[in-house]
């Protein structure tokens, strides 16, 4: 666990069909049963490390709360099938969130496979409105790794700073969107503490269409970008 590369946009979902008109405001984010969105994470070099596929499985509405069953698929650089995650989103009275462990990179948790995983904390939270210079929440959470209800590790994660820092055009492989650009800050703990920053571009009606994640010293350590997407 030496590198932690955040693909934000691994939650990604879109608006399409809105299931009421408070859900309509979380229209970032998918609301239409088996939608589907494709991302290639690159490394520091623009080098293809990795593939995935987020789908939206299972939608379930409680007045004017809405929760999506979302599973996420990835793929090395050689197309061979590595782990899948599944992980809930949610829309309460126009403001959207998602389950802050949905941003770790899965070959975190390589060294952890035969350990059992809890997690605790905050949601990711986003507005049902954005503008250039807002202000959004920050999040934490804790990842506990142990076996026979006994913690052997835990790891922190603190998503700090997210601010709305402007709009702009974004092309990538998927085509070219307009989009909400939101920086934050990234704090890892697991033994050694790891500072880093990221940017997500996120568009109204395609969701995150990419991300940048720098080191400590604003260096490019790597990038996530939307390749497909089928409503």
């Amino acid at each position: 666990m030496k590198k932690y590369f955040f693909p934000v946009c691994l939650f990604a979902v879109f608006s399409f069909l809105a299931l009421t008109s408070k859900s309509q405001q979380c229209s970032y984010y998918p609301i239409k049963q088996g939608a589907v969105l494709g991302y290639q994470s690159l490394d520091e070099k623009g080098k293809i490390v990795s593939t995935s596929k987020v789908t939206i499985q299972d939608i379930i509405q409680s007045g004017l709360s809405t929760e999506y069953k979302v599973k996420s698929e990835f793929w090395d650089d050689k197309n061979k099938p590595t782990q899948s995650r599944e992980y809930s989103m949610k829309c309460v009275d126009g403001n959207f969130s998602v389950e802050l462990k949905s941003m770790i990179d899965p070959k975190s948790f390589d060294g952890l496979k035969n350990m059992e995983l809890t997690f605790s904390g905050d949601d990711l939270s986003y507005p049902s409105s954005l503008s250039a210079g807002m202000t959004l929440p920050d999040a934490s959470m804790i990842m506990a790794a142990g076996s026979g209800g006994i913690t052997l590790m835990r790891m922190t994660i603190k998503v700090t700073e997210r601010k709305v820092a402007g709009v702009e055009t974004v092309t990538v492989p998927a085509g070219t969107f307009e989009c909400y650009k939101i920086t934050y800050n990234l704090e890892t703990k697991f033994g050694a503490r790891i500072s880093s920053s990221a940017i997500q571009w996120l568009n109204r009606g395609a969701g995150c269409v990419k991300t940048e994640t720098y080191d400590s010293k604003g260096k490019l350590v790597g990038s996530t970008l939307l390749k497909e997407f089928t409503p």
